[in-house]
């Protein structure tokens, strides 16, 4: 490879690393209210379950409360186990 080659591969490289970054700091300013270690954790179900050819767009918190009621339920339930 000569030193032309080499210039044109690291100057394209260069510019999608910063389109990448540009990328990052947009999601991360978009799901600031969701911690780094929640979309981690989703990030490696999807990748687990897809067999690492899925992609995680987007992440928002479901509005339903099911979630905190069987835990409540969970809790609160009184039967001998």
């Amino acid at each position: 490879m000569s030193d032309n080659e080499k210039d044109r591969v690291l100057e394209t490289l260069t510019k999608r690393l910063g389109a990448l970054e540009a990328d990052v700091s947009r999601l991360k300013a978009a799901s600031a209210d969701i911690p780094e270690d929640v979309v981690t954790v989703i990030s490696a179900a999807v990748a687990a379950y897809l067999g690492n050819d899925g992609k995680v767009q987007a992440i928002r918190f479901a509005p339903s409360e099911n979630w905190t009621r069987q835990g409540r339920r969970t809790l609160q339930n009184h039967s001998i186990r």
